[in-house]
């Protein structure tokens, strides 16, 4: 049985398996509120994880509470192996991103813009907040109550953030999401995969400054002269396990074709050069 842990008054994590990228090996699965609850992220396809899910919402439900909300940060299949089942258990409605319901094989049926909000009781509601990158509909939920932000996978605990161009990820708008989150100051950051992170201003930053990091080696890699991206690859990534190479090809991928639209960088084919200052 996954450990339960109360973060909040009113606000309970469980970190339940799933079929996630390695490290991680679960996705935590939040539920927030008194009597109208909101399930934050039913994740799990596994039948004696979503039963420890289950066995929180039936005591709760012994109290007089209800399911009034389900909330997916985005499409992926490590945040929504058990939406749909417990939508029909509950009868509480998905929400999520209109980009995220264009991506899903099942309805969602109230689409979530940024900065509306899903109002529960007791002064508990869940804004959610845009923030493409990872995923083209990837939402933050901030509680207002508490000052927690539920980040998806903005940042993680365990492991780090992958972003896929070939899964529609986008470097400039990751980045920018991370200065979004930034400046709205939460207390913490309850990432998907791992431990809540206290000092979310720190994490944001580390995030950002890696990435930058990353980007300024991807340059020293490239010359005036055309060079064949493996070897940007090579030179870029060496600090990295080459069996991760594959990952980090997809997170390469994503840094050209930021540095591409910036005018940093030309490509032809499978090279590229640096452009013209």
């Amino acid at each position: 049985m996954s450990e339960l842990r109360e973060i909040a008054a009113g606000v309970r994590l469980l970190a339940l398996r799933t079929p996630t990228l390695p490290p991680a090996t679960a996705t935590n699965t939040l539920v927030v509120g008194h009597r109208r609850l909101a399930v934050i992220e039913p994740a799990t396809p596994f039948g004696e994880e979503q039963a420890a899910l289950n066995g929180l919402l039936d005591a709760l439900a012994g109290t007089g509470a209800e399911v009034a909300a389900i909330l997916l940060t985005h499409h992926h299949q490590d945040h929504t192996g058990y939406a749909t089942a417990l939508r029909e258990r509950t009868g509480a409605p998905i929400h999520a991103h209109a980009l995220t319901a264009a991506r899903l094989d099942f309805p969602v049926d109230v689409l979530l813009a940024d900065g509306q909000e899903v109002a529960l009781d007791d002064g508990f509601s869940l804004a959610a907040m845009y923030t493409p990158g990872h995923a083209p509909g990837h939402l933050v939920f901030c509680e207002r109550r508490t000052g927690l932000a539920y980040a998806g996978d903005l940042v993680a605990g365990t492991g780090t953030i992958l972003i896929d161009p070939e899964d529609d990820g986008d470097m400039i708008a990751y980045l920018a999401s991370l200065e979004r989150v930034a400046a709205a100051g939460p207390v913490a950051l309850i990432p998907a995969h791992g431990p809540v992170l206290d000092d979310p201003q720190a994490c944001l930053a580390r995030y950002r400054a890696h990435r930058l990091m990353r980007e300024q080696r991807i340059l020293a890699a490239i010359s005036s002269e055309w060079r064949a991206v493996s070897a940007i690859l090579a030179e870029a990534y060496a600090d990295t396990p080459v069996a991760l190479w594959p990952l980090a090809a997809s997170s390469l991928e994503a840094h050209l074709r930021k540095l591409d639209a910036e005018g940093r960088v030309l490509r032809r084919g499978a090279d590229v050069s640096a452009a013209a200052r």
